[in-house]
């Protein structure tokens, strides 16, 4: 993944710049990108080391279901992006013009890159809790769960403090322009309390999917990822104003993190 990951980044610069290829460049870069990442991974076949094969295997309708039923939240998170950016985009462009469209690009940047830190401690944890709910280890289980909550509670912060302290460098990263490093700076600040919730949401979502409580993650992953989001960024600003349009994703998760301890205490008063 890093070299694929490195191998698009150089091959953007190649082809874009020295090459003067344009966009057609950026697409042939990310598209050998990942052609490296595949031929990394099937070296490991090709040179036959380890026990892992590609053999012939029987077809089952049944675990067909069951990966496509597992597979469903995680679905749904992926979709929260392009969900998130269509609904901005499409109300920005009805109240703030194109200048919120504009800062809406640049915190989708900034989005990208918390939510890749934020969903990699989640995705880390996800062989753990699998492992451990395999033995039936509850102990583990519920180790894991700490440790992955306070490291991604403490890395949303730290993000949100340095997003907070640094608003207007870290724009001008990506735009220079001062009208629009004024509006995208004075709207980080709300729109990054969004990692916060974020943050627990997703630990949430991979420790019931990895734990076989599917119907829980889906019912977080369809909420934060399509239903509640898309109702937010296009009720928030019809009820408080199109200022607060960058406090949409923040009460989305917000919603969703309530919805969770609703589902956590249903369960609860159901066992007792």
């Amino acid at each position: 993944m890093c070299a694929g990951a490195v191998a698009n980044i150089f091959l953007d610069w190649l082809f874009i710049f020295p090459m003067k290829m344009g966009i057609m460049g950026a697409a042939v870069a990310s598209g050998l990108g990942q052609v490296l990442s595949f031929v990394i991974l099937i070296s490991h076949f090709i040179r036959k080391k380890g026990d892992l094969r590609i053999g012939k295997f029987t077809h089952s309708f049944a675990l067909v279901k069951k990966i496509c039923n597992r597979g469903v939240p995680e679905c749904f998170s992926q979709l929260n992006t392009p969900v998130t950016a269509f609904c901005y985009n499409w109300v920005l462009a009805g109240t703030l013009g194109d200048m919120g469209v504009a800062t809406f690009s640049v915190l989708s940047f900034i989005y990208s890159l918390a939510n890749g830190v934020l969903s990699g401690v989640a995705q880390g944890l996800q062989p753990l809790w699998g492992q451990a709910f395999g033995k039936n280890d509850k102990e583990e289980l519920k180790t894991d769960f700490r440790t992955g909550m306070k490291i991604n509670l403490g890395a949303s912060v730290v993000i949100y403090g340095i997003l907070a302290l640094f608003r207007i460098p870290v724009v001008r990263l990506f735009n220079s322009e001062p009208e629009l490093v004024e509006m995208a700076s004075g709207a980080l600040p709300i729109f990054a309390i969004s990692f916060v919730f974020m943050a627990v949401n997703l630990i949430f979502t991979a420790y019931y999917y990895s734990t076989k409580q599917t119907w829980k993650s889906n019912i977080i992953a369809v909420s934060r990822g399509i239903l509640v989001k898309a109702a937010a960024i296009f009720l928030v600003p019809v009820l408080l104003g199109e200022t607060w349009v960058w406090a949409s994703a923040a009460a989305a998760e917000g919603i969703t993190l309530v919805i969770i301890f609703i589902i956590g205490t249903h369960e609860y008063c159901s066992r007792k």
